[in-house]
């Protein structure tokens, strides 16, 4: 469980995290001073703040912060009364942009978003982000794409950031394959390629569209439908994977798997009908 502020980091009490009322919708909690800004902005989330995710909330506070410097810029001042008002930050432009990308990143992504002011240039923008983990070194982080690249990057416990890069002009193509639980983002590139698997199986698309447009327009060779279809049926779906179709799978593969299960559902990446859909296929493995 969570035990800082999905926004400010602070220790959360025990009071806050027993009050429910302060919990969002991807499982992050806010401190009682994050809670009540977010209620001066929006009366309603006081008993709705359940139904809104952290990049919804970060969104109104930034959307607030701007309303706030634009009312104080058009106020007219008088005397020797001077009007003073915080400006956007690059970090701010940055969770804004998120916010316009409709991305549903959970609180696990803060210390990766709050990295990429040092990563994008001051001119870049993003055009797609995802919540992932990087196949070829098992590291969980996020993946963005901009004009210029696409990144995944993942900021470690102790310090520092792991970083890979991929260069637009060395991308030959960008697929998307979605499968019940997750989906699988593969970048092509020279002579190699890059497999993310994807926490929400919607996020690819956009990452396929953005890229592929790109790369067309830059006079580079575009993978043809027939190698598409041919990673088709080298990815299974999930529900063919070892713990669905061995005879035999211990019950501890299978607890295991409940608990991942369990985590999907919790962060929105699996619906009801999924989760209890996979829950019955496991149950039936004891």
């Amino acid at each position: 469980m969570n035990t800082i502020c999905a926004l400010c980091g602070t220790p959360l009490t025990s009071a806050e995290m027993l009050v429910g009322k302060n919990k969002l919708a991807d499982g992050g909690y806010l401190c009682t001073t994050c809670f009540n800004k977010a209620i001066s902005i929006n009366k309603e989330l006081i008993n709705t703040l359940d139904q809104y995710y952290f990049a919804e909330i970060t969104g109104m506070f930034l959307k607030s912060k701007i309303d706030a410097s634009q009312n104080t810029m058009g106020t007219q001042q008088t005397g020797r009364g001077h009007y003073e008002y915080d400006a956007p930050t690059r970090l701010d432009e940055i969770k804004d942009q998120i916010v316009a990308l409709n991305a549903r990143l959970s609180v696990f992504a803060n210390e990766e978003v709050n990295a990429l002011e040092h990563i994008l240039d001051r001119d870049e923008k993003l055009l797609a982000i995802a919540e992932c983990i990087y196949v070829h070194n098992k590291r969980e982080g996020i993946v963005f794409a901009t004009p210029k690249r696409v990144v995944f990057i993942d900021k470690k416990i102790l310090g520092g950031i792991v970083r890979n890069e991929f260069p637009l002009r060395e991308i030959i193509s960008i697929e998307h394959i979605e499968n019940l639980l997750y989906s699988i983002l593969k970048v092509n590139i020279k002579g190699a390629s890059a497999e993310f698997k994807l926490h929400n199986k919607n996020d690819g698309r956009a990452f396929c569209t953005v890229i592929n447009k790109g790369v067309e327009g830059s006079g580079a060779p575009v993978a043809h439908q027939a190698g598409i279809q041919a990673f088709h049926q080298n990815i299974p779906d999930l529900a063919q994977e070892d713990v669905f179709t061995t005879q035999k799978a211990s019950s501890e593969t299978i607890f295991e798997q409940l608990e991942k299960l369990g985590k999907l559902k919790d962060m929105g990446v699996l619906t009801e009908d999924e989760f209890t859909e996979q829950k019955k296929k496991l149950l039936d493995k004891l």
